[in-house]
């Protein structure tokens, strides 16, 4: 069993971990696959949390591709995509502008290019000025709903 997936930091040289329903819902937000697994073998896992780490395994499922982009001090440096290129994820910020978007070609990408995108309201092209540092692809396990 891996570690109790939410820590929340070392204090005065002890392990404290995020207790509340709160805190753990906004911890789950972050998680990887391997720490929704954990989190779900925490004894007597809040039912509220648990839903949270269920809706993000269901999330993950959909993501194909997670694009890295070099950090230039910009707003968002990662987006991720489902099967057809849809941007469904923007990490730190920004996520309310780049949701949504349509990447062309998202299987053809290269790390050091740049990502061209159609905006799916005013079908205009496009592309971040921000190069590619990265690219994780990912099978999807399940049937994307």
């Amino acid at each position: 069993m891996m570690d109790n997936p939410f820590k929340a930091g070392i204090h005065a040289g002890v392990q404290a971990y995020y207790g509340t329903v709160e805190d753990r819902v906004n911890a789950v937000a972050r998680f990887d696959r391997s720490q929704c697994e954990a989190a779900l073998q925490v004894p007597e896992l809040q039912k509220t949390v648990a839903a949270a780490v269920q809706r993000r395994v269901r999330w993950l499922d959909r993501v194909v591709t997670r694009i890295h982009f070099e950090d230039h001090h910009q707003d968002f440096l990662r987006w991720e995509l489902d099967a057809k290129g849809k941007v469904i994820g923007c990490e730190p910020f920004q996520a309310s502008v780049w949701l949504g978007k349509h990447v062309l070609n998202p299987g053809g990408l290269k790390v050091g290019e740049l990502v061209h995108f159609t905006d799916p309201l005013t079908k205009e092209g496009r592309c971040i000025r921000y190069r590619i540092a990265q690219i994780e692809r990912f099978t999807l396990t399940k049937n994307p709903s």
